[in-house]
């Protein structure tokens, strides 16, 4: 087991660059046995879904010429095609802060579910985080050794959830080609360490990995702990990186939140600030699938929360993967919108709707 510690991690942190690897030659590629793309670093890959507009089932079988893909309006040639025969890259990231405590044996049983849904030939490294990061197994396609490294998850305190998300990005698929995936399972409640959600969100449009969260709901447990006196050793407390969130979203005017401790509030704002923490959360969640072409899926009792992976491998097995070189070649780190159209009538289909070009 290799423990991240966060000071240790922001020093060797690296921007990603829209590509993964070294320039190499451009290639077509149509071939749907591909196992591995060697493709240049202007390459944009997009995973898409298809449905059924009328009952929504997946559909499958569809060839490159199916489709169409456009880049800020404009058509793009489709340099390569594949329906989920590359093998996919997946993250599987577990919160293991306060709030999970007495649960991560259900934890694992659900992981594991997740795992035996999977390919083969499909790698995942696993990560936890609390208030540390840990790097639990590289990139694999043993699933014995996500196994052993699934023993290892212990409960911790507080939630570096913002830069639990980057060191996934940055270290765990540094250099990676080909399809990638982030399944996270968390409350999103970022309570401590260096990065920012803009930051994150900055950096995940980069990616070119989709992110699946499994938002657990943990705000009646958390409440209750965090209106115990601050003597009692059960009792939560809302950090200062919190409180600051808190102020400068809902009360710039009101300076209380820079040199306020938390114990000094009253039970009424306690809940007040805890209730909107919650509710940012819920929306950044949202939109971080949803900015990468994921999906977001409500975990109300942990219980559930096989059946949720089981959701998302099923996903995660019929989608398409499609690659294009951009008209567009400037790399000037800007917002780019994209498309993707089935040409078959009553069909739809679903994607991440934009990505940001690298910066020269």
């Amino acid at each position: 087991m290799r423990q991240l510690a966060l000071g240790l991690l922001l020093t060797c942190l690296t921007s990603l660059s829209q590509g993964q690897s070294p320039p190499a030659s451009r290639q077509e590629k149509r071939d749907d046995q591909v196992a591995t793309i060697r493709v240049d670093t202007d390459l944009v890959l997009v995973d898409v879904k298809v449905t059924d507009r009328g009952d929504g089932r997946a559909v499958t079988g569809l060839r490159a010429e199916d489709f169409a893909v456009y880049e800020d309006g404009k058509q793009q040639p489709i340099a390569l095609f594949s329906r989920n025969t590359v093998p996919l890259n997946v993250a599987l990231v577990l919160d293991t802060s306060g709030s999970t405590q007495g649960e991560v044996s259900l934890i694992r049983k659900a992981a594991q579910r997740f795992l035996d849904e999977l390919q083969p030939k499909d790698r995942v490294a696993l990560v936890a985080f609390s208030q540390e990061i840990e790097l639990l197994s590289d990139l694999t396609s043993e699933r014995h050794k996500i196994e052993s490294a699934l023993d290892e998850i212990e409960p911790g305190s507080g939630t570096a959830f913002y830069d639990a998300m980057v060191v996934t990005v940055e270290n765990v698929f540094k250099g990676v080609e080909g399809r990638k995936a982030v399944v996270v399972l968390t409350d999103g409640v970022d309570s401590i360490g260096h990065f920012s959600y803009p930051h994150l969100l900055t950096v995940i449009e980069r990616s070119q990995a989709s992110f699946y969260v499994l938002e657990m709901n943990t705000r009646a447990y958390t409440e209750a702990r965090l209106l115990l006196d601050c003597a009692d050793d059960r009792h939560f407390k809302l950090s200062r990186k919190q409180l600051k969130k808190y102020g400068e979203k809902f009360e710039p005017d009101s300076l209380w939140w820079l040199t306020k401790d938390y114990c000094q509030l009253s039970n009424a704002e306690k809940q007040r600030v805890t209730q909107k923490l919650y509710e940012v959360a819920h929306e950044e969640l949202g939109e971080v699938a949803e900015r990468t072409g994921g999906a977001n899926y409500p975990v109300h009792e942990l219980k559930d929360l096989a059946r949720a992976y089981f959701r998302i491998a099923a996903e995660l097995r019929t989608l398409y993967s499609i690659g294009y070189y951009p008209a567009n070649e400037r790399h000037d780190g800007q917002w780019r919108s994209l498309r993707v159209e089935v040409k078959a009538r009553g069909l739809v289909a679903r994607t991440k709707p934009g990505y940001r070009a690298p910066r020269d």
